[in-house]
């Protein structure tokens, strides 16, 4: 008998699920409006639709393919180094800025993988960071403090 009761159906269904619920809230709660004239509830409306096909594109996908006889390990390591990396983000942030905070929350995370030598993980780090300065206070124009409470 084939078990159909596997991570990426379980994924799917989550995906599927939480895409519904926000697509029904967006419509019920909001004001759709027209693409020409869009009103509120229109892009939370179109963002939560997709995520539905998504789910609903995992959920074909975890029933079509094949089941494999074993089921992969829970590592238990990297999802508490990733866990322990958003920690000291909120913790860092505060205090010292978004690109220290950005910097120890990539870092952290990195020693998730084995392989990686220091090197590329400080590397790694570095390059999000200035990813993510670039991005929210180049492009975007978010005005949060890049190094400290005082601001860059």
């Amino acid at each position: 008998m084939r078990s159909y009761l596997n991570r990426d159906l379980m994924t799917g269904a989550l995906i599927f699920g939480l895409g519904l619920a926000a697509t029904l809230y967006a419509q019920s709660s909001y004001q759709l409006g027209t693409f020409r004239t869009p009103g509120p509830g229109l892009f939370p409306t179109l963002v939560s639709s997709l995520l539905t096909l998504v789910g609903v594109g995992l959920l074909l996908q975890a029933l079509l393919a094949p089941v494999p006889e074993t089921l992969p390990q829970f590592e238990t390591r990297p999802f508490v180094l990733v866990m322990v990396a958003v920690a000291a983000f909120a913790v860092i942030f505060p205090y010292l800025g978004y690109a220290l905070a950005v910097f120890a929350l990539s870092l952290i995370s990195s020693f998730a993988e084995d392989q990686m030598k220091l090197t590329r993980k400080l590397v790694l780090a570095a390059v999000v960071t200035g990813i993510a300065v670039l991005l929210f206070r180049g492009i975007l124009g978010v005005r949060l403090p890049v190094f400290g409470m005082g601001g860059f």
